[in-house]
């Protein structure tokens, strides 16, 4: 590949903040010293202890655990991010467990698309939406495969009816969350959204 194709390839893919929305930035750690990359490392260790203990029904830890969210609510991304849970799971079970390769192969496509259909600079707003697409477009492929699996099978017909509907009802959500992505941006930045017959003006 020559210099000049993988430049064009580099541009071609624009970045995607990888911050999730509702995150806040945090410390820079290419900005911090030693001593407070060594503070924040021993912060999070003790936050994921004190998760560990609370999950077990344990309450006591609670009162330090929301203390330490209060001085750095960015760490609660950290630990865990509820926006990919549903795509580690869809992802799990299209692929084998095992399967550790095709997975990670998944998770970049997935993050070029991201990057893609975010396109530059975009809103928040923008962000949840490509988020979404993304999620439904796995879905829809998830539910394909579990279809075309079962075509060499013997299905009742109420059977295939059913995986048909999910299919479709995958898909009518992966266009909604297109055609909104395609209303915000030509409306720009001010949108006007549309909740139970209420409209609230929103800056984008």
């Amino acid at each position: 590949m020559t210099e000049e194709l993988a430049s064009k390839n580099k541009l071609a893919v624009r970045h995607y903040e990888d911050r999730p929305v509702g995150c806040p930035p945090g410390s820079d750690p290419a900005a911090m010293t030693k001593e407070e990359k060594e503070a924040h490392h021993d912060t999070v260790e003790r936050l994921k202890e004190l998760v560990e203990k609370a999950a077990k029904g344990d309450k006591n830890p609670l009162p330090e655990i929301r203390k330490i969210l209060k001085e750095s609510p960015e760490l609660s991304w950290q630990l865990m991010d509820v926006g990919r849970v549903a795509e580690w799971r869809y992802t799990e079970m299209m692929l084998k467990e095992e399967d550790f390769g095709k997975k990670e192969v998944l998770k970049a496509q997935l993050a070029t698309m991201r990057e893609e259909i975010a396109g530059d600079n975009p809103s928040p707003l923008e962000r949840l939406l490509v988020e979404r697409i993304v999620l439904t477009w796995l879905q829809i492929q998830l539910f394909e495969d579990l279809y075309a699996s079962s075509m060499p099978k013997s299905m009742t017909i109420a059977q295939g009816n059913y995986k048909q509907k999910m299919i479709d009802q995958a898909h009518r959500r992966y266009l909604s969350a297109i055609r909104t992505l395609a209303q915000i941006r030509k409306l720009g930045p001010a949108v006007q959204i549309n909740i139970a017959e209420q409209q609230i003006n929103t800056a984008g």
